[in-house]
């Protein structure tokens, strides 16, 4: 069970990812996100659903690792690589994702198993907060080790973590908001989902 303390610390998280949905920020100067974009190999025929499933996949080994920290092993040398392993993964998504402006409806709104079908707003929100309750889950698995030690290295370093999600986010919105009417109220109601399962191994069943 959370601490009061690292509750309040993932509340901040929570919120923070939900904040910059309002003001997505792409910096065109981040050689990191310079180098995604030149071997993103974006399929036009993906949709948005298939985008988010494929990034679930590329994330869930790294999440996993989250599981595997203690409290003698939990150092910033440990976490570094996991944290960045996990954002090269949403940001190639976010690339992605954003690749799609412009794209037809049946492109962007194509299902993850059947691209013939549409995806409905309580499918896609769900895919959503999948993703989310699934990376903040493991983030959950950290803050709930309370180590002294390293938390201020490793607050900001989440935190980060915590604005590509919500920038990921952001884009699902922007690119599929008008298209799919009530997704960003639905998309917000996940988070009280993601407070819930904080601080326990998550499973889908949270999810409806």
């Amino acid at each position: 069970m959370l601490s009061f303390k690292s509750l309040a610390v993932f509340a901040t998280l929570a919120f923070g990812a939900v904040s910059s949905m309002a003001a997505p920020v792409f910096d065109s100067n981040n050689v990191v996100a310079n180098a995604i974009v030149e071997r993103c190999d974006c399929d036009a025929s993906s949709g948005v659903a298939g985008i988010l499933v494929g990034v679930k996949v590329a994330v869930t080994p790294y999440v996993n690792e989250f599981h595997y920290i203690t409290k003698d092993n939990c150092t910033v040398e440990a976490i570094t690589p996991i944290v960045a392993g996990i954002k090269v993964a949403l940001n190639d998504g976010l690339v992605k994702i954003n690749a799609l402006a412009g794209a037809s409806v049946d492109v962007i709104l194509a299902g993850a198993v059947d691209g013939s079908v549409k995806v409905t707003v309580s499918v896609l929100a769900g895919i959503i907060a999948d993703l989310v309750c699934f990376i903040f889950g493991g983030i959950g698995v950290i803050l709930d080790l309370n180590v002294t030690a390293v938390v201020g290295v490793l607050i900001p370093m989440l935190c980060g973590l915590g604005e590509v999600v919500g920038a990921l986010v952001c884009a699902v919105l922007s690119i599929c908001g008008h298209l799919l009417v009530g997704l960003d109220v639905a998309v917000y109601a996940m988070i009280k989902v993601v407070v819930s399962v904080i601080g326990s191994p998550y499973d889908n069943t949270h999810i409806a």
